[in-house]
């Protein structure tokens, strides 16, 4: 079952987020209700912030990975390589393209789940770290071709958030996004000393989206929910997250999915 924080407040949105590879979602409900912080007397956490918000954290399947000798762990796919380095143009990066489709099911399912209960997809985000943040690229952007359990082709989530993640199966990936790809607001936070997936993967996975795809890249200092990529640098930050990255994320959530009144 997946680790949950329950809304505080009148339940009006969600945000399902994926774990990295050998993680559970437990350890990032743990990060966003703030159990690791060390906060200034009166600051909120983030679910105080965004007291509406319902959070879903899912557990990837136990597999085997190809890039840790086969050993088996949680993963949404197989990964062939670590730590992740993207050539000249992706071309160094290769997945496991029935194993990320099956990943996007999972989220999928929580997502008609979370409709079924009342809560519509334009008040849905889906994020992850890592192999998560890959996962949630995919299905935010995916149309029938990956997300198959979705009613429409049409539907629209109300953003993606991507840490430390990057862009996969380049080959496949243009010719399975949905119609409105390009109106999704994306916010995407990666470390310039990340060793795991490198900052440059994070970079060139962008550009292909923005110059293959059309996806608009906006600046760090543009409005942040905005159609397309918000893209944020964290100087000397590695295979982690931060403090800025947690309030710029918030700042984005209250963006795209703002407390109905």
């Amino acid at each position: 079952m997946p680790a949950i924080i329950q809304p505080t407040a009148a339940h009006t949105a969600t945000v399902i987020f994926a774990h990295g590879l050998g993680d559970e979602g437990e350890s990032w409900r743990a990060v966003i209700s703030g159990d690791y912080d060390y906060r200034r007397p009166g600051e909120l956490t983030i679910p105080a912030r965004l007291p509406h918000v319902k959070w879903v954290f899912p557990d990837a399947p136990q597999q085997a990975v190809t890039a840790n000798f086969g050993a088996r762990m949680p993963s949404w796919f197989d990964l062939f390589n670590i730590p992740l380095q993207p050539g000249q143009n992706l071309d160094k990066v290769f997945e496991d393209d029935e194993g990320l489709r099956n990943g996007v099911q999972i989220v999928d399912d929580l997502i008609q789940a979370e409709v079924k209960a009342g809560t519509p997809e334009s008040r849905i985000v889906v994020g992850g770290f890592s192999q998560g943040g890959a996962l949630a690229l995919t299905t935010g952007l995916g149309g029938k071709d990956w997300r198959t359990k979705s009613s429409e082709d049409e539907n629209k989530l109300a953003g993606i958030a991507v840490l430390s993640g990057w862009m996969p199966l380049k080959d496949k990936f243009q010719s399975r996004i949905a119609p409105h790809a390009k109106s999704v607001p994306i916010f995407w936070g990666h470390g310039t000393a990340d060793s795991v997936v490198y900052y440059k993967l994070a970079q060139l996975s962008v550009e292909f989206l923005e110059g293959q795809l059309g996806i608009v890249k906006h600046s760090a200092h543009d409005q942040v929910g905005a159609p397309g990529i918000n893209f944020r640098s964290y100087q000397r930050m590695g295979h982690t997250s931060c403090d800025q990255e947690m309030k710029d994320l918030t700042t984005f959530l209250g963006s795209v999915i703002p407390q109905e009144v």
